[in-house]
């Protein structure tokens, strides 16, 4: 169901930063939008004219910088600053025909060690005193129900430091290429949400060829599957001595499908356990006793028109179902399913 998705990750130094996480970086609270709060205090929505919104949208202005900044600033004059994410929802009932993806995380700050990533802090320039950990477009009023909200937040810890190999497709003498930040023909106790494997599956005939059950190599059905052992460690949901062993393909040289299997050669193969894991990454600093497990968002309709009663009611349970602390008893997975109910989301304006 998923368009290729291109992320964009920023980088930058540290810049420190005093103000109370809670406080109001424009107290006077006068915004160049109309914001508006659901009842329910979970969710909310910016009202864009309708040529800005057009622009947004048939522009791709998510990743112009400056226009992501200066909505985020916006939303600051308003809303506290204790946010983790910022969800931009667009008011669509489908990904717009001009738009390559169905969503996308951009990193705005990192303080953790040991998954890959630089440690950087470029949240004042979205209005965040330190706070913000990233912000997301989903391209659907339906995505954060349907996917891939639970994979784009796996992009703010995975994959930075695993050198992964996919292909462009079947065929023999083919040669596959660096697949960061998706798992690609990477193993996991599950398919990952960012693509990879059932490692259980794998088949090993000898002379470099292989069978596993078929997997998505970027991903593996939007919110139809939990994270897998290794995102969860990433997540510092768990320590990394709970962590599978699993395999890294790459050098792949042939695929091909059939009857629910792939069937591959590959030129190298590397086996991950904890060990090798730590040594490739370095420790994990916080580690999963002392990591962050409980999350806020602020999750934001962009629209052009004002929503409908049906379109609040559509997100506000949407969000309500998401940030579930329990099992809601549907075939798809809320952020607490999805973490074996280790972690939690709070989404609320």
């Amino acid at each position: 169901m998923h368009k290729l998705i291109i992320k964009i990750f920023l980088f930058s130094v540290l810049i420190s930063c005093s103000k109370s996480e809670d406080s109001l970086i424009n107290p006077d609270g006068i915004t160049d939008h109309e914001i508006t709060s659901h009842s329910n205090n979970r969710v909310s929505s910016l009202l864009m004219t309708k040529s800005e919104y057009r622009d947004w949208v048939n522009n791709d202005e998510f990743r112009n910088s400056d226009k992501r900044k200066s909505l985020t600033n916006d939303l600051y004059k308003k809303y506290a600053d204790k946010y983790d994410f910022i969800f931009f929802i667009l008011n669509e009932p489908s990904i717009p025909e001009n738009l390559s993806y169905y969503g996308m995380l951009v990193g705005v700050s990192n303080n953790i060690q040991g998954t890959g990533q630089e440690i950087y802090d470029y949240s004042l320039d979205y209005g965040s005193n330190g706070k913000l950990k990233a912000v997301m477009q989903l391209t659907g009023l339906e995505y954060l129900r349907n996917g891939p909200a639970l994979h784009e937040l796996a992009h703010n810890w995975a994959n930075f430091g695993i050198d992964t190999h996919y292909i462009n497709g079947p065929g023999t003498g083919i040669t596959s290429f660096n697949y960061k930040p998706h798992w690609g023909f990477t193993g996991g106790s599950s398919r990952g949400q960012l693509g990879g494997f059932d490692q259980s599956t794998l088949v090993d005939n000898g002379n470099n060829s292989y069978t596993v059950n078929s997997f998505g190599g970027f991903a593996n059905g939007g919110n139809g599957i939990p994270f897998n052992e290794l995102e969860l460690y990433m997540m510092g949901m768990i320590p990394s001595s709970q962590v599978s062993e699993f395999d890294v393909f790459t050098e792949i040289t042939s695929f091909s499908s059939g009857s629910n299997k792939f069937n591959f050669t590959a030129n190298s193969r590397k086996t991950y356990d904890s060990q090798v894991l730590e040594n490739l990454l370095g420790k994990r600093v916080p580690n999963s006793k002392n990591s962050q497990k409980n999350f806020k968002i602020l999750a934001v309709v962009i629209t052009d028109t004002p929503l409908s009663d049906e379109e609040w009611n559509k997100v506000d349970a949407t969000a309500e179902w998401f940030s579930k602390k329990g099992e809601d008893e549907s075939s798809l997975y809320n952020f607490w399913e999805a973490t074996n109910g280790i972690g939690s989301i709070d989404i609320e304006n």
